[in-house]
């Protein structure tokens, strides 16, 4: 099964994004580790939720995970300069400049945002050029479709209004994982998953098993 062969790092993200499907956001989730790979922070999309944790946001269009793990940080107690973002979705132009501005370095992502993603900008403008800012992603291919796939299922299923000109925009470059998406919807097993109590690692093996089928 995949969810085995993923890093503890990349697992948290994916736990943190399944919580925020859990709760009626978007499934986006991120962690930053410190120069010894130890995670320090984690944040999830919470943008439908009434409330966050600690400085986090909730119900506001600012709460990306990505805002979230930067504001669960304590910057008193670790070298920032050295910490890195993981996040289970490439950042948008908010969370990108939010990490430039936080001066890390090193930005990992296992799904591409080919509607909202931002990080084309880091050598756009000077600013982002002298934040000397590397990019790590998608991670892994069978990754990146199942993240899309995830994300599909749940824009259709939470009701987005004009779903499909968003997936459209959103999955351009993963047609897979945008019929895949679709499949999810229509056959209900993610939602089922989440009505069960499913975990994060259940439901990343389920969608694996579904796109072996969709191939």
């Amino acid at each position: 099964m995949i969810w085995q062969r993923l890093s503890p790092i990349w697992q948290a993200c994916i736990i943190q994004a399944w919580e925020a499907y859990c709760h009626n956001s978007l499934p986006h989730g991120a962690v930053i580790v410190d120069e010894n790979g130890n995670i320090v922070a984690h944040g999830r999309n919470r943008i439908r939720e009434l409330e966050g944790e600690g400085r986090q946001f909730a119900r506001n269009r600012l709460a990306h995970a990505e805002i979230n793990a930067l504001l669960d940080l304590d910057w008193k107690a670790v070298n920032v300069y050295s910490c890195e973002l993981y996040s289970t979705v490439e950042p948008c132009l908010m969370c990108t400049g939010a990490v430039r501005m936080a001066h890390m370095k090193e930005i990992h992502y296992a799904c591409n945002d080919s509607g909202a993603g931002g990080t084309t900008l880091i050598d756009k403008t000077p600013f982002f050029k002298d934040g000397d800012i590397h990019l790590h992603g998608p991670h892994d291919e069978e990754l990146l479709v199942i993240l899309m796939a995830l994300q599909v299922e749940a824009t259709l299923s939470q009701r987005h209004p004009n779903p499909d000109a968003w997936i459209n925009q959103l999955a351009r470059d993963v047609p897979r994982g945008k019929a895949l998406g679709y499949k999810l919807f229509e056959n209900g097993l993610v939602v089922r998953a989440h009505e069960e109590g499913r975990d994060a690692a259940y439901v990343i093996d389920l969608i694996h098993d579904q796109l072996a089928v969709l191939a």
